[in-house]
């Protein structure tokens, strides 16, 4: 078995292209349940969890290895190529030179950077942890992450919350819209004077006003499309709520637009912004679009007096900037450094762990199933409590052992435990492949 990742995101691909990636939790959701993995093409995906956000969409897998897989390295990532093909409708040709990919080890120390924030626009980014904690909920739900992703992912959060605790990340936060805030700021100058129309009330949508509040903006209108939605942040930051309806007339008046909506197709057209400016021809209106897809068409442009930045911008200003600059990053890495240490510790014994347990289960289920067939006509009552028995006879056994494979620092003692329950129990699967190998496909 091998841990596998495959990633496309904002460090080599650009906005148009990345827009095309973007898969929802519902998307995700019915993909896993209508063609679920470990059948046909896609048996030798064990497990499979998908990390989708505005700014990456990135695959992790456990892989079963045969000898082809392991005579060609690049070929374990086609089963996951030929999902995305297949069940999501995702035409991968375009956009596969543009792929990430990650084998082994290397898998583990990106999962964890990433939920660390150090993989982000900006370092320290804080919106990633929760969406990590999202995809590995999603993906427990549709059972495509077990054992092993499961206990991978969850390493990786601990991590995430160490660095957000231990270290300035956490005490000085960093999101996308405090950086699309200042950039604003940078290019505007102060925002006291302005009027600002802020379109989406999700969380991208509440953390810019956030951030221009705190920036000295006064002048702040929220609009969305569930106007019950926009009501609710209004009453938790003083700003005015104005039904989605009426955001043509109103953009009439502003100065600056930011925009965050889940939209599949852009809400702001030429066509719109065009009619909105032959009102203010000499007016300078700045469209600032954080959302992936994009909200706002790209041939507004073309109109004068009209400037519109996007994702792609955004990270521009953070690389020449040095946004995030005053934070710990030394002390970020060394924390995920040592935890990437404790988890590839624990990750060599983990599909051990799974096979005794699956063991263990195989003898319960027969002997429970001899059992009954001893009983004429059981009490349903009866049969329950049987099970419920026998299972927590099972958990109670296996805890020992289980919590000192889980625990042992020790390699040479931590060897010998897992030859001796081998040999003892007749187990054959030990530990997953985890060579380092960094590859792009």
């Amino acid at each position: 078995m091998r841990l596998i990742c495959l990633s496309i995101s904002h460090h080599n691909t650009p906005v148009e292209l990345r827009e095309c990636l973007g898969l929802t939790s519902d998307m995700i959701d019915s993909a896993l349940s209508k063609f679920p993995i470990r059948q046909g093409v896609f048996e030798p995906i064990l497990e499979m969890v998908f990390l989708s956000t505005c700014n990456r969409l990135e695959i992790y897998a456990l892989v079963s290895l045969t000898q082809a897989l392991e005579e060609n390295s690049n070929s374990i990532f086609l089963p996951i190529l030929t999902y995305l093909r297949e069940v999501l409708k995702i035409a991968t040709y375009p956009i596969e030179p543009y792929f990430r990919s990650f084998t082994g080890n290397s898998t583990v120390e990106h999962l964890f950077q990433v939920t660390a924030g150090l993989d982000s626009i900006a370092i320290g980014e804080t919106q990633i942890l929760g969406q990590v904690s999202q995809a590995l909920e999603n993906a427990l739900r549709c059972g495509s992450a077990r054992y092993v992703l499961g206990s991978f992912f969850r390493s990786a959060i601990h991590a995430g919350k160490r660095v957000r605790s231990e270290t300035e990340i956490g005490r000085n936060p960093i999101s996308i819209s405090s950086i699309a805030v200042q950039f604003t700021e940078a290019i505007l100058g102060t925002l006291f004077n302005k009027q600002i129309l802020v379109i989406g009330a999700g969380k991208m949508g509440g953390d810019a006003i956030r951030s221009l509040r705190e920036n000295g903006a006064q002048k702040i209108i929220l609009t969305n499309r569930t106007y019950q939605r926009a009501t609710e942040l209004v009453a938790k930051y003083g700003v005015e709520a104005l039904p989605f309806e009426h955001m043509s007339d109103s953009l009439k008046d502003i100065d600056i637009v930011f925009t965050s909506t889940a939209a599949a197709q852009p809400i702001l057209h030429r066509e719109l912004i065009g009619e909105v400016m032959s009102h203010r021809p000499h007016r300078q209106l700045t469209l600032i679009d954080l959302a992936v897809p994009r909200n706002v068409e790209t041939r507004v442009r073309e109109i004068t007096n009209v400037q519109l930045f996007d994702m792609d911008d955004l990270q521009s200003y953070v690389t020449t900037s040095g946004v995030g600059s005053h934070q710990n990053i030394a002390l970020a890495k060394s924390i995920v450094d040592e935890e990437v240490a404790d988890y590839e510790k624990l990750l060599r014994v983990i599909p051990f762990i799974g096979e005794l347990h699956k063991k263990v289960e195989h003898i319960r289920q027969y002997e429970v199933a001899r059992t009954l067939r001893h009983l004429t006509n059981p009490d349903p009552e009866v049969l329950e409590q049987i099970n419920l028995l026998s299972h927590a006879l099972v958990r109670k056994i296996l805890h020992e052992p289980t919590m000192h494979l889980r625990t042992e620092t020790n390699q040479e003692t931590l060897n010998d435990y897992v030859d001796t329950l081998a040999r003892l129990f007749d187990l054959s699967e030990r530990e997953p492949d985890l060579s380092i190998k960094k590859e792009v496909i």
